[in-house]
């Protein structure tokens, strides 16, 4: 989403919630309000949360056996006390989501370094890792690529430089080509990226994933979702939620959805998307059909950020004059 055989679990969504979706139901407002504290502006810079930042893209811990079991129909996952499956789930993750867009967006700024991959093209390219410096007031992006198009940059701020987007390619290509100005949802811009630098961040990811979850939870069909707890990523506790799609008919672009929330952050901090492939080896189907991967390490927050970290004259930035 931003994103993301053919099983029938519709009628998950409808069954009684287990014993774990009955305390939750009772007792949500509460572990929202308290179970999730985001560190806000005004923290000193140097506690802020931090996800290490590494080369390479770090995978997720393999999922729990119970999504692998049967399927995914009546699986362990419905009897286990630290899952809560169908409607419930999806309840619980859209709560968790809309606290974490609301304090983390009172943040003013952050850091962080983003690990994605993407299927173009139907072919799945390499990974990216990327720089990223993101202002939410007014919504500033500046991203600067690690690897594959190493030392390439990118400049975003909605309202400025006429929509556009401000690209200095790497290597020698940038030479030659000097700064481009880009349409955003423009055929170049998009050639390399299934999304647009305005989506980008952890709250509009949010955004995107919550949009998803009402559109599901108002047809109430064709879907189930899995919250697992007790699960971490990079030594961060998160949630791991899991929704699955019965048919294209019900989802055109997405099979599955893999989103681990991050417990502190209440915000998404890995999102594995997969589509649909009906000739695929079901042994080995989420690894031939991954349309994109989006993980997020190395996250500080409340970095006074100033004007100049989203100015291409930046005497520490490549941009060529234009």
């Amino acid at each position: 989403m931003t994103w993301s055989g053919t099983h029938n679990h519709s009628a998950v969504c409808c069954r009684r919630p287990n014993a774990l979706a009955l305390l939750i139901a009772a007792g949500a407002f509460t572990f929202v309000h308290v179970n999730v504290d985001p560190t806000t502006a005004g923290s000193d810079p140097a506690g802020a949360l931090e996800l290490s930042a590494i080369d390479a893209c770090p995978p997720p811990p393999p999922l729990p056996e119970s999504i692998k079991s049967a399927n995914g129909s009546q699986s362990a996952a419905e009897q286990s006390p630290n899952v809560l499956t169908g409607r419930w789930a999806m309840l619980m993750q859209s709560m968790i989501l809309e606290k974490g867009m609301q304090s983390f967006g009172e943040n003013p700024d952050y850091t962080a370094t983003l690990h994605k991959q993407e299927r173009l093209g139907g072919k799945l390219g390499e990974v990216q890792t990327v720089q990223v410096k993101l202002r939410h007031e007014p919504f500033s992006v500046y991203m600067k690529w690690l690897t594959f198009d190493k030392g390439r940059e990118l400049i975003y701020i909605e309202g400025e430089n006429d929509g556009k987007i401000l690209v200095q390619p790497g290597g020698w290509k940038g030479r030659l080509t000097g700064t481009l100005a880009l349409d955003p949802t423009g055929h170049l811009a998009m050639s390399e990226s299934r999304h647009p630098p305005s989506e980008a961040g952890l709250v509009r990811l949010a955004e995107t994933l919550l949009s998803y979850n009402r559109k599901n939870l108002k047809t109430n069909r064709g879907w189930t979702c899995e919250m697992h707890d007790n699960q971490s990523f990079q030594g961060r506790d998160c949630y791991l939620f899991i929704t699955t799609y019965d048919s294209p008919d019900v989802s055109e672009i997405y099979r599955k959805s893999v989103q681990y929330i991050d417990k502190e952050l209440s915000l998404p901090i890995v999102v594995k998307n997969y589509t649909w492939d009906s000739e695929a080896d079901v042994a080995k189907i989420d690894e031939s059909t991954l349309i994109e991967s989006y993980t997020w390490t190395d996250i500080r927050v409340d970095q006074r950020l100033a004007n100049a970290d989203f100015d291409e004259t930046n005497s520490s930035y490549r941009f060529q004059q234009r």
